[in-house]
């Protein structure tokens, strides 16, 4: 088995009580089944608790006030300091960390929706990079019958290869975004043309052929229409968008307010490169499953760019643009399905 982490991903630590937006609130946190049915089977003093606190038919602990049934008025888990770390459900022992699986491949994220891991990335020496090791675990072949491996190889490469793209600093990140979104453009053609093994070729030579795709204001403006759309966890994220789309509507493409926002000083425009890189690890190459590799590459393409946009409009700090976006699109299966499926019309 291969392993694959992003940087400080065995490191990281909750912050808890600290943590100015707590993962254990807004959000309806699911159960898995193993983690349900251990709960059905607790007799200590705590079943009662647990008991009132779940709904053990639709799997996932009841809110008030949008605070998880479990959190106390501290800000702890009751169901960690009566029962321990062991009772976690999948969610939240793993939560703020990502695992994608592929045959023999892990890959291990950190997730930019948790405030902590946005801080970290956005630290002036957090690089991002990867991990990789090995050990002969291998996985079941039944359990991935119809993986595609040629597929997976061609995707692996062309992450690398965007990677590559984002990292080149003598070029502005825009046009690095750029770069990749028609890399991915290109390898959507060949896959849905059935020319696997022209992927490679795309790959390769794509810096001297791309070309402006995305970066147009109207094209953007339209894709906050579509963002303003979606649903949303908190009234503030939809006053968010208010305001940004109401100060977008007072500039153009030749303001130097988009400008600005488009290209940034090198320092910030570094933590966008590191927000890109994040995603387009946590995302691309789960296209192997679905053949969706233009929309996998665009999430964190145009996500970038909607944050520089709402950066621009907002005067609240950067770090809470990324984590509450992140939240709100990326954790959102209705948002992040919607999000897909508007750069798969793109292609029609």
């Amino acid at each position: 088995m291969i392993y694959r982490k992003q940087y400080y991903y065995d490191k990281f630590k909750c912050i808890d009580v600290k943590c100015p937006k707590s993962c254990c609130v807004g959000w309806q946190i699911m159960i898995d089944k193993d983690s349900l049915k251990k709960y059905q089977n607790v007799t200590h003093a705590f079943a009662d608790r647990l008991n009132s606190g779940i709904n053990f038919q639709e799997s996932y602990f009841y809110r008030y006030n949008e605070r998880c049934s479990m959190l106390n008025d501290s800000g702890l888990c009751d169901l960690i300091s009566t029962l321990g770390e062991d009772y976690l459900c999948d969610t939240c022992r793993l939560f703020p960390r990502h695992i994608e699986e592929f045959q023999d491949i892990r890959e291990y994220s950190l997730t930019l929706a948790c405030p902590e891991v946005t801080r970290i990335v956005m630290e002036p020496d957090y690089e991002f990079s990867i991990t990789e090791s090995e050990d002969e675990t291998f996985d079941d072949p039944e359990e991935f019958e119809e993986f595609d491996f040629l597929l997976f190889d061609q995707l692996e490469y062309a992450r690398d290869k965007m990677f590559e793209i984002a990292s080149d600093r003598q070029k502005p990140l825009q046009e690095r975004m750029d770069a990749i979104a028609f890399m991915a453009y290109k390898l959507q053609e060949c896959f849905d043309e059935g020319e696997i093994f022209s992927m490679g070729d795309v790959s390769d030579s794509i810096m001297e052929e791309s070309k402006d795709r995305n970066l147009s204001f109207k094209y953007c403006m339209n894709a906050l229409d579509e963002l303003m759309n979606m649903e949303a966890t908190e009234k503030s994220w939809t006053d968010t968008l208010i305001n940004t789309q109401k100060y977008w509507n007072e500039h153009d493409e030749n303001s130097k307010e988009w400008t600005e926002a488009m290209f940034p000083d090198s320092d910030i425009e570094f933590i966008f490169e590191k927000v890109l890189k994040t995603l387009l690890f946590t995302y691309f190459c789960g296209s192997v499953y679905d053949g969706q590799i233009y929309a996998s590459a665009m999430i964190a393409v145009q996500s970038v760019r909607f944050m520089m946009m709402i950066n621009k409009a907002s005067d609240e700090p950067l770090n809470k643009t990324i984590y509450i976006y992140s939240r709100e699109i990326e954790h959102s299966y209705n948002n992040l399905n919607a999000f897909i499926r508007k750069f798969e019309e793109e292609l029609d």
